[in-house]
């Protein structure tokens, strides 16, 4: 079964994979590519699907990458939009409003999907310096699926 955890981006644009990579081989655990989800080049910033490879013999974390393309209409506002409609059930705190805020400034979405069937310690640890990454560089706020909105490792604004 599929888990997902988001990181919505409020500054920049999505980077090339190289620094992510480095982040994270700076933090003790290297990661690479999966070659047989796709073959972007570690320095082009225009990937949309990536795996990232943790360890030998487990399946890889899945990245993707939705971008604001300026449409309404397109899937990341959707997907926003959606989040919004979540949070009505949130009660209207301090909190709520801030991540009402932060999606309505979004540039990018990096979703992250593990197979909960497969992941292990290094697993979570290896898409705890992915995350980091955005949120230190991109400006993000990391939502997790079945818990809700976090501000570091603390949950801010919880979503069944």
């Amino acid at each position: 079964m599929g888990y997902y955890v988001r990181a919505f981006c409020t500054q920049g644009q999505p980077p090339p994979l190289r620094p992510v990579l480095d982040f994270s081989a700076e933090r003790g655990l290297r990661l690479a590519l999966d070659p047989e989800v796709s073959r972007p080049a570690l320095d082009d910033d225009n990937w949309e699907q990536v795996g990232i490879v943790y360890k030998d013999n487990k399946a890889p974390i899945l990245l993707e990458v939705s971008r604001d393309d300026g449409d309404d209409e397109s899937l990341m506002r959707e997907e926003i939009r959606e989040f919004i409609e979540f949070l009505e059930d949130a009660p209207n705190k301090k909190n709520r409003r801030r991540v009402e805020k932060m999606l309505r400034n979004t540039r990018f979405i990096v979703a992250a999907q593990l197979l909960t069937s497969d992941i292990d310690e290094d697993g979570y640890a290896a898409l705890g310096h992915v995350l980091t990454y955005f949120v230190d560089n991109n400006g993000a706020m990391i939502q997790a699926d079945g818990e809700g909105f976090y501000e570091g490792d603390k949950i801010i604004v919880e979503l069944d």
